[in-house]
């Protein structure tokens, strides 16, 4: 007994008490083990729960989206070569005046007038001239005044044999009084200076002068050739 006391008196005190602090130690991190145990198998279940889920919306969306079509494999792909031969393909040029000149040569008898009235010694009274009536002998050449196309030949009650020719840029211009040996065909490409014809009759004007009867109109508007044939 005195053994005991003197040894717990010294050295032994202290071991022990590192014993039993040790023992404390060692159940407290036990119970804490057991404490942690069901919220990680808890965590570990929600995890699993929540994967399960995510896998079966995503099934379930793929389900549907599976019934739409992809409209990207019904189109039919354009190949480059198919592309080529369309770009190949351009429009044809219209021609297009860049100057005007006189048909004929000659004096003009009388001038262009859209709003005040002219004598015309045909019908013995007073009427408008949307064209320029030029001097010349019948069967003097009539010159296109500018690069084109023939759009319309006709044989008109008033001017006799007509061409119409397409000047481009909006210009189009009536050669009336031509005798009936017309030189161009409807939708011919014509140069300025390209022979359209003989000079023949103007038949509402049938008693003035021999004279080419020319119009020009300015998007369908009747203007005076004077302003645009070269000087």
């Amino acid at each position: 007994m005195s053994k005991l006391n003197r040894f717990l008196n010294g050295k032994g005190f202290y071991i022990v008490l590192g014993i039993c602090m040790i023992a404390v130690g060692v159940s407290a991190f036990a119970a804490l083990d057991k404490a942690s145990a069901p919220s990680a198998e808890l965590q570990s279940s929600d995890t699993a729960q929540i994967v399960e889920e995510s896998s079966s919306n995503e099934t379930e969306a793929n389900k549907g989206l599976s019934n739409i079509p992809d409209e990207r494999q019904s189109s039919t792909p354009v190949t480059i070569q198919e592309n080529e031969e369309a770009s190949s393909v351009k429009p044809e040029e219209k021609p297009v005046a860049k100057y005007f000149i006189f048909p004929v040569v000659g004096e003009v008898i009388k001038k262009f007038s859209a709003t005040e009235l002219q004598y015309s010694v045909t019908f013995n009274d007073m009427r408008l001239h949307t064209g320029i009536d030029i001097k010349a002998d019948e069967g003097t050449a009539v010159k296109s005044a500018g690069d084109g196309v023939v759009t319309e030949i006709l044989n008109d009650p008033q001017l006799g044999y007509t061409v119409k020719i397409d000047h481009g840029n909006g210009m189009v211009a009536i050669y009336g009084g031509l005798a009936k040996a017309v030189a161009v065909e409807v939708n011919d490409h014509v140069s300025s200076g390209t022979n359209l014809g003989p000079l023949g009759t103007v038949n509402n004007e049938c008693l003035d002068a021999s004279h080419l009867h020319l119009e020009f109109y300015k998007n369908s508007k009747a203007v005076d050739p004077l302003e645009y044939l070269e000087k």
